[in-house]
């Protein structure tokens, strides 16, 4: 059962507390009260430990949180008042007071992001009321209770204004001295019913991407040839997957073959074994621990079978010569290698194009994409051997055979000769134009 808190003032508590009453799938409903911004944000952190989602009474502690603690992964959204309920209490109003004009009237919660809740679409630029500010950014201000506030009584003292509307429920008692005209909005049941369930919705997606299936493939580079030297690295490599698992208290499920093993784990693990998919643990566990290089290839899908798959491409991907991972995701992103600063994002899904061009340059699409991926991280087109190998994890030799590939068809133009040093060749240096192959 999804377990909800719910952060809310004293003064929301009532209308806030009708969840429970709502018709909706089985979900615990948890309250914690602030009294302030700073309240809030120095207990935010101790109150979400153990619960699956979070909502706000309001707009502004959303804002505000959402500023201040943007690394919080768990979903999260606001109780809101839509346009149905902005304009219901609206026409009330109107109903019951025929002299009202529109300008005369202050709205706390009209800003850029929610469209003016349809305002402006029916109002002249002149018979449009007061706001608080056009941008939903002015309500993450720790001092934003104290500005609202003011900027009602300093509109209704200069008589600009003849009501107020505001959806902040401790405003009433606040601007009782002063006599305001004041009109508190709050979310009907059905507002808050949609907002559960959208709430509801991203924590079971959460959960579903959580709980996926991750396939990690780690090969053994050796010379086939050699038996014992193979068994012996098998041996290690697996005492070695054993501690790193003991070590991060993570259970793996381990298949052995017979030059590679296959590591099945769950999202979460994944996630912090690669640091959110930007480097692995595993490349300088296993550097240390043993003298032979793996290449480690991590594999997400829709199925077991498509994780595979890709975990051993993201593997091939990998340098002979040094332990290395990639990641293949389940939308064909390659991804690596993880924890180098010249690691690079390649999509490998088809592309008509690249299969076309791939067939005039007589080069493997994959190739093609890994080309367009270091050009676009370098944001150029200029290119030297030096750039495709150490994005691509391959030998100068290896860069310099593409490169002139490239040129010989046509892809690539030697645009300068670069010498740094006295001594020695110059260095090549390619401009690469594939939207000039017809």
């Amino acid at each position: 059962m999804p377990r909800i808190l719910i952060f809310t003032t004293e003064n929301s508590l009532k209308w806030v507390k009708k969840a429970e009453a709502l018709q909706l799938e089985n979900c615990e409903f948890v309250y914690t009260i602030y009294d302030s911004l700073a309240h809030l944000h120095a207990i935010f952190l101790d109150k979400i430990q153990l619960v699956d989602g979070i909502l706000f009474s309001g707009q502004i502690p959303y804002f505000f949180v959402k500023q201040h603690f943007s690394d919080v992964l768990i979903p999260m959204l606001h109780f809101d008042v839509t346009q149905a309920d902005f304009y219901r209490t609206l026409s009330e109003y109107i109903y019951k007071n025929k002299d009202f004009e529109m300008k005369r009237c202050l709205v706390d919660f009209l800003y850029e992001e929610n469209n003016y809740l349809g305002i402006k679409e029916w109002t002249s630029e002149g018979d449009l009321p007061y706001i608080f500010d056009p941008s939903i950014r002015a309500y993450a201000d720790l001092d934003v209770y104290d500005k609202i506030r003011d900027l009602h009584v300093d509109l209704w003292q200069q008589n600009n204004v003849d009501v107020c509307m505001t959806r902040l429920s401790r405003l009433p008692e606040i601007l009782k001295p002063y006599n305001i005209n004041l009109l508190l909005v709050v979310p009907s049941d059905r507002s808050m019913i949609m907002k559960i369930e959208a709430l509801l919705k991203e924590i079971q997606l959460l959960q579903l991407i959580e709980n996926q299936v991750v396939i990690g493939h780690l090969e053994i580079a050796i010379n086939r040839n050699n038996v014992t030297e193979l068994e012996y690295r098998q041996m290690s490599l697996y005492k070695a997957i054993l501690d790193f698992s003991k070590q991060n208290h993570m259970s793996f499920i381990i298949h052995k073959n017979v030059l590679y093993y296959e590591i099945i784990t769950n999202y979460t693990d994944f996630k912090s074994i690669t640091n959110d998919m930007t480097s692995c643990q595993l490349v300088p566990f296993l550097s240390h621990e043993l003298q032979f290089p793996v290449h480690i290839g991590w594999g997400i899908g829709h199925s077991i079978q498509e994780a595979q798959s890709h975990a051993e491409k993201a593997s091939q991907m990998c340098a002979a010569l040094e332990t290395q991972a990639y990641i293949l995701s389940k939308e064909e992103k390659l991804i690596g290698p993880l924890g180098d600063k010249n690691w690079i994002q390649v999509i490998t899904q088809y592309d008509s194009g690249i299969e076309q061009l791939s067939g005039k340059l007589n080069t493997s699409p994959l190739q093609i994409q890994k080309i367009i991926a270091v050009m676009d991280k370098l944001q150029s087109n200029i290119l030297a051997s030096e750039d495709l190998s150490s994005h691509l994890g391959i030998t100068s030799r290896a860069a310099n055979r593409i490169l002139k590939k490239l040129e010989e068809h046509g892809a690539a133009t030697v645009l300068m000769q670069q010498q740094k040093k006295l001594r020695g060749r110059p260095k090549k240096v390619y401009q690469i134009q594939f939207d000039k192959i017809e």
